[in-house]
């Protein structure tokens, strides 16, 4: 546990380090806007991480509701009926970059849909040697 939130300290560092890039430097603004989302994400992630890995250890209720069974089963039912429709979503949106001939990010959203069941392959492998 203890190298997780070692981790999660590093990440409050790099976002230090992005917020004084961002306010001293001379940036154009889209590369200033790139490094604003790269911070955010990096200290979000950090920091709910860190309120997870503190809260498992400190509370028991919270850590009994994390490892329940039904709930865990309820949280896989609902991220596959989730993949579900935003794969739905995905074709629907190469179907309309087609329709208004925008090819480049027709080939990339038609490419995520046909690398998601490659994916889907490799990770479940992935878990059930894991278990």
């Amino acid at each position: 546990m203890k190298s997780k939130n070692v981790l999660c300290y590093a990440g409050y560092a790099v976002s230090l380090a992005l917020i004084i890039i961002i306010a001293l430097t001379d940036l154009p603004l889209q590369i200033d806007t790139a490094l604003g989302i790269v911070f955010a994400a990096v200290f979000s992630i950090s920091h709910t991480q860190l309120l997870h890995n503190k809260m498992m250890q400190d509370d028991s209720d919270y850590r009994i509701n994390v490892l329940d069974e039904r709930n865990i089963l309820i949280k896989e039912k609902a991220g596959n009926i989730t993949n579900m429709i935003t794969l739905v979503l995905l074709g629907i949106i190469t179907v309309v970059f087609i329709a208004f001939n925008y090819i480049v990010p027709a080939i990339m959203t038609g490419l995520l849909i046909a690398i998601h069941p490659i994916l889907l392959i490799i990770i479940s492998t992935m878990i059930e040697k894991k278990i």
